[in-house]
């Protein structure tokens, strides 16, 4: 009744002849909630009285992460998973039908139009990852568009910052201050790009929408650094789309990229640059453990396929971000009696409330072992095992586990050494003019007169966080 009440008032108040539409959840999906058949009438009642034009059809409910989850699904689970169910409630009314959960991408969306199963679609990440989507179909520019790849995390840092941020266009939210497109520079300069991960990438992007002179220098035979990990776990594969569209970005540019190139001063050099940016990235750190840092693996280790732990694993995660928890997601998956330790409160304590639901499920129907406020503090060979005793921050008590693996996540310590091999050939002495970056003004610091070119370094270069911040 007060739904009712409230659209007939809407109506008394617009009159006939506005637009007025209703974003209507038609099937709760819930015990004792409304179901299709009370949707629909609930619906039809107010189609027959006129109060509304459109409806914006919702299956599920959200009062839990996981059940959001399933209304707004990541990435890792089907895509367009209720395009059928709001396909059937255009074919019972004769009300315009709109429906948004993960129809990320043009060729979905152009399906839902032709089949007749909805009359408009709603787009809402693809169009933060993109804002020009529409323009770049109507231009017949598809393959510019930048992909959404469902990581959502615009969704968990709206929940914990306020901000509706995209996982790769750093732009979104941000308009005010940065750039969905990038103005062309008033005298071109040549750049050079040493890291091909998704930092130097993006580096490597804006400088050729800029029309400098790009070169970028990556030692493994293929773009994506840390990404190309990421990926291995099969759930989250939809990430290679960060680096697929940022390599056809460059052919488009023009930009020169040469795979298999160790990168040192000298050659650096060589190129004569004007501007260095180093996105060397970093590699995997280990805990500072008492003793036995010798007998552990790490996460790097796990995705990239080099360890495959059985039997009783431990999994220490000093860092909770997704390199963690996607390494220890693969290792329950795989069978193995896994325990996860944490010094923390909680468990991926660096990953949002919807990326956190596929994590705890899998731990949950794995029987995974989870220990929070505690510390491998040692690790030992004991009985043709390992012997990894463990404590917390809080007291003195101390117990051992016998293990068969462990695996630690302590973050990733950067590779600057070519940073630091060049800085004293720079200007700027590979300084940032911090007050300038964050007004978007030029970096304009000059410390050596003699120097040849600026010296800068971005990403896992600078510090271990996340694909957001690198880009």
């Amino acid at each position: 009744a007060f739904p009712t009440a409230v659209l007939t008032a809407i109506r008394e108040r617009v009159g006939p002849g506005f637009i007025v539409g209703v974003r209507m959840v038609i099937d709760e999906v819930l015990p004792g909630g409304i179901d299709t058949p009370r949707g629909l009438e609930v619906l039809g009642g107010w189609e027959k009285a006129g109060l509304v034009d459109f409806v914006n059809v919702i299956r599920g409910h959200i009062e839990s992460d996981a059940a959001l989850s399933d209304v707004i699904p990541i990435h890792g689970m089907a895509a367009a998973p209720h395009l059928d169910f709001a396909g059937m409630v255009r074919e019972n009314t004769d009300l315009t039908v709109m429906h948004a959960a993960k129809i990320d991408e043009v060729a979905s969306a152009r399906h839902s139009i032709r089949e007749g199963k909805l009359d408009l679609v709603g787009m809402t990440r693809a169009q933060m990852a993109d804002p020009h989507l529409v323009r770049k179909i109507i231009e017949g520019r598809e393959e510019q568009i930048r992909p959404c790849v469902g990581a959502t995390y615009c969704l968990d840092r709206i929940y914990e910052a306020g901000e509706a941020l995209c996982i790769h266009n750093a732009a979104t939210s941000r308009e005010a201050d940065m750039p969905h497109e990038i103005e062309a520079a008033s005298a071109q300069r040549r750049v050079v790009i040493i890291g091909a991960g998704p930092g130097g990438l993006e580096a490597a992007r804006v400088a050729g929408e800029r029309g400098h002179e790009v070169v970028l220098l990556e030692v493994m035979p293929w773009a994506g650094g840390q990404i190309r990990l990421a990926i291995r776990n099969r759930r989250r594969s939809d990430l290679a789309g960060i680096i697929d569209w940022r390599t056809s970005e460059l052919e488009r540019l023009g930009v020169d990229v040469r795979y298999d190139t160790f990168a040192e001063a000298d050659l650096v050099q060589s190129l004569e640059p004007d501007v260095v940016i180093i996105a060397t990235g970093g590699f995997p750190q280990l805990p500072d453990l008492e003793t036995g840092s010798a007998h552990v693996s790490t996460s790097w280790d796990v995705l990239g396929g080099d360890v495959i732990p059985t039997g009783r694993v431990m999994f220490y995660d000093d860092n909770g971000t997704h390199s963690a928890l996607s390494a220890a997601e693969m290792i329950a998956r795989s069978g193995a009696d896994l325990e996860i330790v944490t010094p923390e409160r909680m468990f991926g304590i660096e990953v949002g409330g919807m990326n956190h639901v596929p994590y705890a499920r899998a731990f949950n129907e794995t029987d995974t072992r989870i220990s929070i406020n505690q510390r491998v503090l040692s690790v030992r060979p004991e009985a043709g095992a390992l012997c990894a005793e463990i404590g917390s921050d809080h007291s003195n008590h101390r117990v051992a586990r016998h293990v068969d693996h462990v695996i630690v996540d302590h973050g990733t310590q950067p590779v600057a050494d070519l940073y630091f091999d060049l800085k004293a050939a720079s200007s700027n002495l590979g300084a940032v003019d911090y007050g300038a970056l964050m007004e978007g003004r030029p970096q304009s610091l000059e410390r050596h007169p003699g120097g040849a070119f600026q010296l800068f370094r971005i990403g896992d270069a600078v510090a271990g966080r996340n694909i957001h911040a690198a880009i």
